[in-house]
């Protein structure tokens, strides 16, 4: 006799197109953030509820910025809580000569999908969407309930979508969290680096450029001072911690999903200077010059030692001053957790891929309930293109990811 679980896969093999259909569509109602709004594609996302009978809510803080709840409760009250969340938001597109489709076209070549959001993360929205909508249709053989996010405002870490419902609607909260955004079917994220967002800014008199000898160049300043901060990047968590062996032994996984190198990376602090901006004209010597440099920081390293011994790297330069834009503590949950467990089951029972445990080198959402104590994990397709040109989604990946959350839920709230 087929279990249900044998005729969800089943269900999903027969709506596979149906997904792709949906997740093209999706993809080209664009949603770049900023400006972010994402009005147009949550319209397909209550299309779809609605023609499924599955009631949802609107939660929209901010014009633009529509947020979804919805959610149903199992055959049986006791059980626990899952909470499946997704963002509809993307990266801007950039430079349009750089990308080899039109990335709102969401073009599909040789097995993979292109276009902004393909990966991050409209396929994972996608794959969730129809999860809970399998998982609504058997209801009554679950436990506990189910409840779904489908928010705006996440590629800025802003404050009007998983944010505000975290902070207003701690319904959404549960018992345990689970993401797909990109990661690889090969990698299972428990967790992720901190984030520390700065600016510094470098003023002097300023002077005609014939007359360096009136003031300091700042932009000069600015460039030994960013040498200066380099050395932020060997500080390191303990070898030898738990956390830290997992990632060693994980290492080839890590760099599977993230490219070569990512495993050397992973456990140290990060700089990247995103921004820079300085001067007026050629023969002036600047007044000012400012930068904006974006720090990770590894689970295993206090964000606060990292932040103080950036404040005492450019005390050292008089003419800086630094600004705190944003920051986030680094964040994991327990690799053993029972959810971890399904998710790798069922990756095996779909594909015979059996994802690894890692920590992630970007942010996302899951971090806001992992900071609530709530248990949060991440498994999506590879992040091939992610912020860049030629964003894609291999379509065997989303697949696969939308069968694998779809039966390790249904394990988790199974009776």
């Amino acid at each position: 006799m087929t279990s249900i679980k044998d005729q969800l896969l089943l269900d999903l093999s027969d709506r596979e197109s149906e997904m792709l259909d949906f997740l093209r569509r999706l993809m080209r109602e664009p949603t770049p953030n900023p400006p972010g709004n994402t009005t147009a594609a949550m319209d397909l996302v209550k299309q779809f509820l609605t023609e499924r009978g599955i009631p949802y809510e609107i939660v929209e803080p901010n014009e633009g910025m529509p947020n979804l709840i919805a959610e149903f409760n199992g055959g049986a009250a006791d059980g626990p809580r899952l909470v499946l969340n997704g963002h509809l938001d993307v990266f801007p597109v950039g430079d349009l000569s750089q990308w080899s489709h039109d990335p709102w076209a969401a073009v599909q070549v040789d097995d993979c999908i292109f276009g902004r959001g393909a990966c991050d993360m409209k396929s994972g929205t996608t794959a969730l969407l129809f999860a809970f909508a399998e998982l609504y249709a058997v209801r009554e053989h679950l436990q506990g309930s189910l409840v779904l996010t489908v928010v705006s405002d996440e590629e800025t870490f802003g404050p009007w979508g998983a944010r505000y419902l975290v902070e207003h609607r701690k319904e959404v909260l549960g018992d345990c969290l689970l993401s797909s955004e990109p990661t690889s079917p090969y990698a299972l994220r428990f967790g992720e680096k901190g984030r520390l967002w700065a600016r510094i800014r470098v003023r002097t008199p300023g002077a005609h450029g014939a007359y360096v000898h009136m003031s300091r160049n700042p932009i000069t300043i600015v460039s030994s001072l960013i040498a200066n901060l380099e050395s932020l990047q060997k500080i390191r968590g303990p070898a030898d911690t738990p956390l830290a062996l997992t990632l060693q032994k994980n290492a080839a996984t890590i760099d599977k999903a993230y490219g070569q190198g990512a495993s050397s990376i992973i456990a140290s602090t990060t700089l990247n200077v995103g921004a820079i901006k300085g001067g007026v004209k050629i023969n002036m010597v600047p007044s000012e010059c400012e930068f904006d440099i974006d720090i990770r920081t590894p689970p295993d390293v206090p964000h606060l030692t990292v932040l103080e011994r950036l404040k005492e790297i450019v005390a050292a330069f008089p003419e800086a001053e630094m600004q705190v834009l944003d920051q986030d503590p680094a964040s994991t949950s327990d690799p053993d957790h029972p959810m971890v467990q399904a998710l790798i089951k069922n990756s095996k029972h779909v594909s015979d891929i059996e994802p690894e445990p890692i920590i992630a080198l970007g942010g996302c959402d899951a971090r806001l309930w992992r900071y609530a104590g709530i248990p949060a994990f991440v498994y999506g397709p590879s992040p091939t293109g992610m912020g860049t040109a030629d964003e894609l989604v291999r379509v065997d990946e989303f697949l696969h990811v939308a069968k694998t959350h779809t039966l390790a839920a249904f394990d988790y709230l199974s009776k």
